[in-house]
């Protein structure tokens, strides 16, 4: 009889640090046909006019910055010496 729904005979799970093959394949195929084709890539976005150009390098960048994420915090259900806290922590890490 099988595994029931919610069973796995691998108890550890996928060991940290270990990518999704996939996903590594894909990238590995992306960056060799990247790197075969670059001269190309590279004539083509001087071919470019300015205005297009820039918009190309801002979509490249897209993918080797990360994107910052909006956070807010609400410190109105905290004391007033864990506000006192945050801010001397926050204060010694721009020191």
């Amino acid at each position: 009889m099988g595994l029931h729904k919610g069973q796995t005979n691998n108890l550890k799970g996928r060991p940290k640090g270990v990518g999704n093959k996939l996903n590594n394949d894909l990238k590995s195929r992306i960056a060799q046909i990247v790197e075969n084709g670059f001269e190309a890539i590279e004539s083509d976005l001087e071919a470019l006019e300015a205005k297009d150009r820039i918009n190309a390098y801002l979509k490249f960048l897209e993918y080797l910055v990360p994107k910052q994420r909006e956070t807010k915090i609400d410190i109105s259900s905290l004391s007033d010496a864990e506000v006192e806290e945050l801010l001397n922590k926050a204060l010694n890490k721009l020191q």
